[in-house]
């Protein structure tokens, strides 16, 4: 959550600069389009919904082929090209992170495939061979059998409240995006 603020930060601040517009109008809305995708997991965690009654996180928002088309557009004719732009940056860069490190990957090309892709590495609270390779690819049967044999239901704990490379690399760029944003709004 961290770096998709920063991403929301730093991407809105590029469109700001290659648009000529004032980067104080889209940071906000950049960090907003970018948690925007995670909406299902505030859901699902307002409302209770285990994933054993067959919800899984990212099986709402994270369809890249329909989202940030459909987003674009309905911003582009509602609000103008500079945050339609902002919002398709940091939501690509959102799924983008999220196919790094955290498991299960992003439908890129749903409808169209169904499977999840994943990139580099994948965390586990164990760690086991097999989890750096290029390519994570990942039907519904394959992702049920990361979950048994590397699920940590204690995820956030595991990965945010302790040293962990995710949470070092995630810290850092939050930190460097507010010092940048510190320099850019005095």
């Amino acid at each position: 959550m961290l770096l998709d603020i920063a991403i929301g930060i730093f991407g809105a601040s590029l469109i700001a600069k290659f648009m000529n517009v004032d980067p104080g109008a889209l940071i906000g809305r950049g960090v907003l389009f970018s948690l925007l995708p995670d909406l299902d997991f505030i859901i699902y965690r307002i409302f209770r919904i285990h994933p054993d009654k067959g919800y899984k996180h990212r099986e709402l928002f994270h369809y890249p082929l329909l989202y940030l088309p459909i987003g674009y557009l309905l911003l582009r004719l509602t609000a103008g090209q500079a945050i339609a732009l902002t919002f398709a940056l940091v939501s690509f860069l959102h799924f983008a992170h999220d196919s790094i490190a955290y498991g299960r990957g992003v439908t890129w090309l749903y409808p169209f495939d169904r499977r999840g892709y994943a990139f580099i590495y994948l965390y586990s609270r164990v760690v086991k061979k097999g989890l750096w390779q290029p390519i994570f690819i990942f039907d519904r049967a394959a992702i049920e059998k990361f979950d048994r044999e590397h699920g940590d239901e204690e995820w956030i704990k595991h990965i945010f409240w302790q040293r962990h490379t995710i949470a070092i690399v995630e810290l850092a760029g939050f930190l460097a995006s507010l010092v940048y944003l510190y320099f850019l709004l005095t």
